[in-house]
């Protein structure tokens, strides 16, 4: 009995102790990709919002390549910089390197900026 009782608490530490920078700062980030003008932002070809609005962007999907589109203007493409989740590796640091894994799985380990600036030009007419 004991010895179930002490396997079950091990479980429930390990849980709880699992992907510690996603628990901590979620599998979605809020960004705002600010504009001089109004128009859609598109995720590789998917429509995912709208310009000067935070948008909730899984933090797997970071990586991927954003687009702006704006009637009147050229199509903005972007990267979006990736930075380290200080979370990530204070938890690597305290030598949980096994939860430190399931943080990598669901890229809890990266972030990107906040607000992202975005400088339209006007198309030329032809």
């Amino acid at each position: 009995m004991k010895t179930k009782i002490m396997s079950l608490l091990v479980a429930t530490s390990l849980v709880l102790a699992t992907s510690c920078a996603t628990i901590l700062t979620g599998s979605k980030q809020k960004v705002t990709f600010k504009s001089n003008a109004s128009g859609k932002v598109f995720q590789n070809l998917t429509e995912i919002g709208k310009t000067n609005e935070v948008i909730k962007i899984k933090r797997k999907d970071i990586p991927k390549l954003y687009t702006i589109k704006v009637e009147g203007f050229e199509d903005k493409k972007i990267e979006l910089p990736i930075h380290g989740n200080a979370a990530f590796y204070v938890n690597i640091l305290c030598g949980v390197f096994i939860t430190g894994y399931f943080d990598l799985l669901w890229c809890g380990h990266i972030r990107t900026d906040k607000v992202i600036d975005v400088n339209l030009d006007l198309k030329e007419k032809k």
